[in-house]
């Protein structure tokens, strides 16, 4: 029986077949195993389980009750069944062995700051994430956001399961014929106002959806995030004045979805859906507009504008400043000038952290880049007085 401590939990690998002829055994050795490592949160690793029996579940019952505690991983579907029909499921965190999908060449529909959208077939999508930048409990997460969601009447997307995709992790949803809200203005320009009206309606309803404290994550955190991801670039005072900002935000219950950019709005039957969930909380509106802002005034070029989100610089202006128009609801050029200088700041502190954590950019245009963004994000804050 192998073990090894990975990333501060004790993994345990079991295998073969387990029953009562060899469960005296398994336990001894479980024991042996864990005394020697006392203090670590312990994993065992099915993938290579065969079988078990009602005495192989009662070794790691009684395991489950010394520790406080018990994650089974990589179970085969065989093996997951068993814990499923007998209830083991709800003691411990059992998880199904993922299954393997190929991006080979699959239509990549949409590309964002933590991974790309790729069509698997014609009933569904994977968002493929970068393995360098999300974690299996984020993508875990997402998929539990995204059936909260639904329960909350917001019409997202069904998430099926997480798959591994090479050496990165994915989430498969169930998407019949759809595209992504860039693709039809680009292959249409002239439907931009329309999606426009229609993505803003879905992120009025979000921002207007209460939910109990504590269902999603505190948006406040996300910007203190932002920060901290970003503190090598910045000093000492820039750091807490910039934590100020979203100490002093307004606690709100409402929804905000995070990443609310163009292609992560699909379009299924006429009708929008989101997918990419990672980042629902719940606070201050502003916090989506950090992310648009970001996609839709920082992109500059075709290139990069249809890479991301599928559709030209110009229809993707035309798009932004109808949606803008739509959501506060007003024409007036002044008010709206005041919201572009309140989403600027958080979009630029977005643009910190999006610089700072990625590994797509080589260090040196990071380093043409970054004192640029912060200075200008210092300017702004004296401007308007924050």
């Amino acid at each position: 029986m192998e073990s090894k401590v990975v990333d501060g939990r004790l993994v345990i690998q079991v295998a073969g077949r387990i029953n009562a002829n060899n469960a005296k055994e398994l336990e001894e050795e479980l024991d042996r195993i864990v005394a020697a490592h006392a203090g670590f949160p312990v994993v065992l690793d099915a993938g290579e389980l065969e079988y078990i029996s009602s005495a192989g579940l009662r070794v790691m019952l009684k395991l489950r009750k010394q520790l406080g505690g018990l994650t089974v991983v990589e179970t085969s579907p065989e093996v997951y069944e068993v814990f499923e029909v007998t209830g083991f499921t709800e003691l411990f965190d059992v998880n199904r062995r993922m299954r393997h999908v190929s991006i080979e060449g699959c239509e990549c529909i949409g590309k964002g700051g933590n991974g790309a959208v790729y069509r698997l077939d014609a009933e569904t999508i994977v968002k493929v994430y970068y393995g360098s930048t999300e974690t299996l409990e984020k993508i875990q997460e997402s998929r539990r956001s995204a059936q909260k969601l639904m329960a909350y009447g917001i019409p997202v997307a069904i998430a099926f399961d997480v798959v591994r995709v090479g050496e990165d992790y994915g989430l498969v949803y169930e998407l019949l014929d759809c595209k992504t809200i860039g693709e039809l203005i680009h292959d249409d320009p002239t439907t931009a106002e329309r999606w426009a009206h229609e993505a803003s309606e879905i992120l009025k309803l979000l921002h207007t959806t209460e939910v109990p404290e504590g269902t999603f994550p505190d948006a406040r955190d996300s910007g203190h995030r932002w920060v901290e991801v970003a503190k090598d670039v910045l000093t000492e005072d820039q750091r807490a004045r910039l934590h100020r900002i979203y100490d002093t935000m307004p606690v709100k219950n409402t929804l905000v979805h995070g990443d609310y950019h163009a292609g992560n709005i699909m379009v299924q039957n006429g009708e929008i859906v989101l997918i990419d969930t990672d980042d629902v909380a719940q606070g201050d509106p502003i916090i989506d507009f950090a992310g648009m802002s970001v996609t839709f005034e920082g992109i500059t070029t075709d290139s990069m504008s249809l890479e991301v989100i599928g559709m030209t610089v110009d229809e993707k202006d035309r798009y932004f400043d109808a949606f803008l128009r739509d959501y506060y609801g007003t024409d007036d050029e002044a008010v709206l000038q005041g919201y572009a200088y309140q989403r600027k700041v958080h979009s630029l502190i977005k643009m910190l952290y999006g610089m700072c954590k990625t590994d797509k950019l080589p260090q040196e245009v990071k380093d043409q880049y970054i004192p640029g963004i912060r200075e200008g994000l210092m300017q702004l804050l004296d401007a308007m007085g924050m």
